[in-house]
Formats: structure tokens, sequence, C-alpha cells
């Protein structure tokens, strides 16, 4: 068997491996979508997206997104001692550590001001929502893809499970949300810290400014980009609840949960190729499949937003079908998100992270801006239609800025393709809800 073929078969057992758990968890948390909508009023839906969206935005902050700088660190060789994987995890885990105690610090001065509801899971939330990634991290980083699948399924599991106990069979409404969440979570980080022996490898001795400072570098300038991919797919909840309220934000939080759909698909495909392309010196991987991976995104976002209609009719309470007119542009707009996120991997692998920055900041305020003119103009679909304008954006900067010095095998012409689907997709979705009203 020569290489090329080892190679494809290593691909194919990881991206089997990934399509489990991703499949898994994000089916489960997708059939969460039409649960919600029977046992949660559109106020209460709402709110508590909008908690959600809120720990999305802090949790970056907090971890410093040291996770990301776990994985990139232990895959950065192919053999890492044991020494030195026990390093990377004691620094990862108190630099985590210290940014949770400082936002505790800050977070205590402002509910002395300014209480709010569900303050209380609002704290926890934050920590496990920093706490697990970071986990899943290092079963990554070490190659565990298997683990890390099975985590990633069983979390998912024991969210519904309790959501079930405490939604249904105790009436908790929107605290059982969060309840569920809480213990789902720490059963799935007490399941990865026993699995990596963190207790083992953790040890203060180990303690290094350098290597911290190091990784530092490469994991703080993604915080800004994940704070512009929450500009676009999060800040626009905050506009919503300015101008239409909280039964808005109920409405438009169901049609975001669809894409879900394509995002189980990026997930399955993304996750693998991220091991493959890094590990790689050359960019052979990389050039190979971008042009295939983007045809593939836009065709599979097209047709997923056409079945739309269907989909919300079957799969959720009438009172919130018209939430189907929103989707064909989010999904188009995960799509983009995929799309820009691949090229993403060539900066990653070259380590230069502050260009991946860049380009989501200025994809964030083109979304931002076209978000508060949009929604006075067509209400939620200015929202939607914003969202795919941002990650469009984003997907074109960095085409353009990796076009200048790489011989992408993307022509000119497919790009024209792209931007014509964005605008067909657009008079179609417009006729479709002009013929169903």
């Amino acid at each position: 068997m020569n290489i090329s073929s080892l190679i494809k078969k290593k691909m194919f057992k990881e991206t089997l491996t990934y399509s489990i758990g991703s499949f898994g968890s994000k089916i489960l948390s997708f059939l969460l979508v039409p649960f919600y909508t029977y046992f949660l009023t559109k106020k209460e839906l709402g709110e508590y997206d909008l908690l959600l969206t809120t720990i999305s935005l802090f949790a970056p902050l907090v971890s410093l997104q040291i996770s990301d700088a776990t994985y990139r660190w232990l895959i950065d060789k192919e053999y890492i001692s044991e020494t030195e994987k026990a390093k990377i995890m004691t620094n990862s885990i108190i630099t985590l550590c210290i940014g949770y105690l400082l936002f505790c610090l800050g977070f205590s001065v402002y509910i002395f001001f300014n209480s709010f509801q569900y303050q209380g899971y609002f704290i926890v939330l934050i920590f496990l929502n920093c706490l697990l990634p970071l986990l899943q991290s290092i079963l990554r980083g070490q190659g565990n893809t298997r683990q890390f699948a099975i985590n990633g399924i069983l979390t998912t599991f024991l969210i519904v499970v309790f959501n079930v106990i405490f939604i249904y069979l105790l009436k908790l409404n929107v605290e059982g949300v969060f309840i569920a969440n809480i213990v789902a979570y720490t059963v799935a980080c007490i399941l990865v810290l026993y699995k990596v022996r963190i207790i083992q490898y953790f040890k203060f001795k180990y303690w290094d400014l350098k290597l911290i400072k190091s990784m530092a570098s490469y994991s703080l300038p993604l915080i800004p980009n994940l704070m512009s991919w929450w500009a676009i797919s999060s800040a626009s909840k905050f506009i919503i609840l300015h101008y239409m309220g909280a039964e808005g934000n109920g409405l438009y939080a169901v049609a975001s949960r669809f894409p879900a759909l394509l995002l189980v698909i990026n997930s399955v495909l993304l996750l693998p190729l991220q091991d493959r392309i890094l590990k790689e010196k050359d960019d052979i991987t990389f050039n190979r499949l971008l042009d295939k991976f983007i045809m593939f995104e836009i065709t599979l976002a097209f047709f997923l937003g056409m079945v739309s209609p269907v989909m919300t009719k079957i799969l959720v309470s009438k009172e919130y079908f018209e939430a189907w007119q929103y989707m064909p542009f989010l999904y188009l707009g995960v799509g983009f998100n995929a799309i820009a996120g691949f090229l993403g991997l060539k900066y990653q692998k070259e380590k230069n992270t502050l260009k991946i920055t860049i380009t989501s900041l200025l994809g964030a305020i083109i979304s931002i801006v076209s978000s508060i003119v949009l929604i006075q103009i067509l209400g939620l679909q200015g929202i939607s239609i914003s969202f795919l304008i941002g990650f469009y954006f984003m997907f074109i900067f960095r085409y353009w800025d990796i076009l200048k010095s790489e011989k992408i095998q993307v022509r000119i012409r497919k790009l024209c393709l792209i931007t014509s689907v964005v605008v067909i997709v657009i008079i179609i979705n417009y006729f479709i809800k002009y013929y169903i009203s």
C-alpha cells in the first residue's frame, strides 16, 4: 500500500470517528428545538438564547482561548514526551483558572451594582464552557479521537435526558434548561479528567511563564476572531431585543437552530481536515480539497435552505412556522463560515492567527452595521441577511489575502458563480414567501 493510500485510509478513519461523535451530538441537540418550542414560550426561549449568547461572548475572554493553543502545541511534534505533555496541560489549566478567578472578581463587582436573573447559572456555565473545550482539546491533541467523539455525543445525550427530566417532568421551564446543561457538562468534564489522567500530569513544578507567553501569543489573537464570530452570529440578538423585544429573539432562536444540520456536516469534515493539514509539512491536502470544499458547502447550504419550509412545518409548533423564511440566509451564512474556517487553517498552520482576527473583525463590522440598518427596513429578515453578508465578506477577505501569495485552485468564474447563488437564494426565498402567504 502506497503513502497516498495510507493517508486516505487514515483520513477516512478519522472522519468516520468524528462523524459518529459530531453527527450524534448535533442531531440530538437539533431535536431539542421542537421540544423547546412546545414547552417554552417565545419570551422564555428568547431569554435562554440571550444568556447562552452572552456566555459565548465571555467564554473566550475568560479562557484566553487557551484550548486552541493546547491542541496546537500537543500536535506540534510527531513525538512528545510525557514531561512535555504535563507542562502543556499544567500551564493550560493554570491559565484557565487565573482567567476565571479574574472574571469572578469583576463579575462580583458588577452584580453588586446590577444583579440580574439567572446570574448563578451564568457564572457556573461560564466555567464549564471554558473547561470542557480545554479538556476535549487535550483529548484531540493526544490523538484520542475516539474518546473525543464519545465525549461529544455523551454530553449532548445527557443534556437531552436532563432537559426531559427538568422541563417535562419537573416543569422547571427555563431554569430546567440551565440545570440540564450544568449537570451534563459537569459529568462530561469528570469523565475526560479521568480519561486524560489530569491528576497524574498536573504539577505546579511545571509552571512555565515562558511557555504560557508562547501559547498566549498564539491564542490571544483568536479571541477577537471568536468575538467577531460572536458579533456576526449572536450580537444581532441584542439588536433584535432592542427593536423587536424578547419574542422576536425567540422566533429568531428557532430559525438559527436549524443550520445545526449544516454544522453537523462541517464539524465532521473540518476537524479531521484540521488534524491532517496542521500536521503536514506542505499544502498538498489544503490545495487539493479547497475547491471541492467550497462547492460542496454552497450546494448543500442552497439545498437545505430551499427545503426549510417543509422542515419547519414538520418539526416545530405552528406559532414558530414563520421562522422558515430566515433559514436560507442562515444556511448560506454557515456555509461561508465553514469555507472561511477552512481558509483559516492556512493561517493556523503558519501560526499567523493575527490574520484570522483581522478578516473576522472586518466581517463582524460589516455584519453589525448592516444588521442595524436592515432590521429597521426588513425586520428579522434583515438580521438573517446580515448574518450571511458578514460571513460572505470574511470568506472574500481571506480568499483574496491567500490568493496574493498562493496559487489557489479556485477560479474567478467560480467565485462569481458562488456570488450568483447568493443572489438566486434571495430571489427564490421571496418568491416562496409570497406563494405560501
